[in-house]
């Protein structure tokens, strides 16, 4: 008789184990479906980033680039930049941009050792084909800083300019990448 509760004893704490796994496991299964736009550029990038040089503000320059892209979350790109930048010389920067589509925003993240963190608002949500074309912008100090981002599943570009108070629109800088091995 006591095996017998011994083994019942047993056979629900089992039971208990398994359904407290079996619950867990089914949560994950209702985890938002991902932003179909952003899933489209999971994955490696090669490129290059073109930027307007501060020191000499008509020069541009431009660094061979590659960019690697996981989700985060269904509406958050997580993406790792590796730049050449001279012979031996690379430069990586790591940032996440979660996009709110229904509160129109993005919040930027840029950095892990100092991280900065930029809220801007959607001034456009565009389906282009299989892809989508961003606008979004944030005023700073009397500039704005205008960006427009162009994804697919083939190309993905990022392109920033300020907008002086006087109007003027003046490239900053822009990423152009297409699908490594592609």
């Amino acid at each position: 008789m006591a095996g017998s509760k011994l083994f019942e004893m047993n056979r629900r704490a089992v039971l208990a184990v398994l359904t407290g796994l079996a619950s867990g496991s089914a949560r994950a299964l209702y985890d938002p479906k991902p932003d179909e736009g952003l899933s489209a550029v999971q994955g490696e990038w090669v490129g290059a980033l073109t930027y307007r040089d501060y020191g000499a503000p008509d020069r541009l320059v431009t660094l061979p680039a590659r960019l690697f892209v996981a989700l985060g979350a269904p509406n958050e790109l997580v993406m790792h930049y590796v730049f050449d930048d001279g012979p031996s010389k690379a430069v990586f920067s790591y940032e996440r941009m979660g996009f709110d589509f229904a509160g129109g925003q993005v919040t930027w993240t840029s950095g892990i050792s100092k991280p900065s963190v930029s809220v801007y608002g959607i001034t456009s949500d565009t389906a282009v084909g299989l892809g989508r074309r961003l606008s979004f912008e944030r005023r700073q100090n009397t500039e704005i800083e205008r960006y427009g981002m162009a994804l697919s599943a083939r190309a993905l570009a990022l392109t920033l300019e300020e907008v002086h108070a006087d109007g003027q629109v003046v490239f900053r800088n822009k990423y152009e990448f297409l699908r490594a091995g592609a």
